[in-house]
């Protein structure tokens, strides 16, 4: 089961500088989200979705492989590894695994004009190095939502709350 950690920011940068931040923390796979997705809102107060990975590629990747194993099975890798990457470009493209665009726009809208957002949907993390990932992120923010129990909650408010110094 996944769910939602979003964090709000005043400014359009630091939602995409803290989800760099946690880079380290996905590729030691202490964070694992199904769907990563940056929201900001424009100086006009025009929402806009921004989504790092670009989901059809990853399906046409995963697709392929899938695709050269299943094939190898029946004697046919380059076939199977064709249907495969074909496959997953056409589930990549039409399926939206993650967030409910309309909520990540709701999520937007609410914003100040030039903010951001960044909405994690995840899969599993490890609590304590979450939390202190992101207490250590230099700008403060506003914990919209989180996956985590009241008590490490508050202490991840009071984390992104306190000023930080430079």
């Amino acid at each position: 089961m996944s769910d939602l950690l979003i964090i709000a920011f005043d400014d359009d940068r630091s939602a995409f500088a803290l989800h760099d931040h946690l880079g380290p923390l996905r590729a030691e796979q202490r964070l694992e989200t199904q769907d990563t997705t940056i929201v900001t809102r424009d100086g006009d107060g025009t929402p806009k979705l921004h989504q790092p990975q670009n989901v059809p590629v990853a399906q046409t990747v995963g697709g392929t492989i899938w695709g050269l194993v299943l094939g190898a099975a029946f004697m046919v890798p380059i076939a199977g590894a064709a249907v495969g990457a074909a496959t997953g470009a056409l589930m990549g493209r039409y399926r939206d695994p993650g967030v409910d665009s309309d909520f990540l726009n709701r999520i937007a809208e609410s914003l100040p004009a030039g903010g951001s957002a960044l909405c994690l949907l995840v899969r599993d993390f490890e609590r304590d190095a979450v939390i202190e990932a992101i207490g250590s992120f230099p700008t403060r923010g506003t914990l919209i939502q989180s996956p985590l129990d009241s008590e490490s909650e508050a202490r991840l408010r009071e984390l992104l709350n306190t000023e930080k110094g430079d």
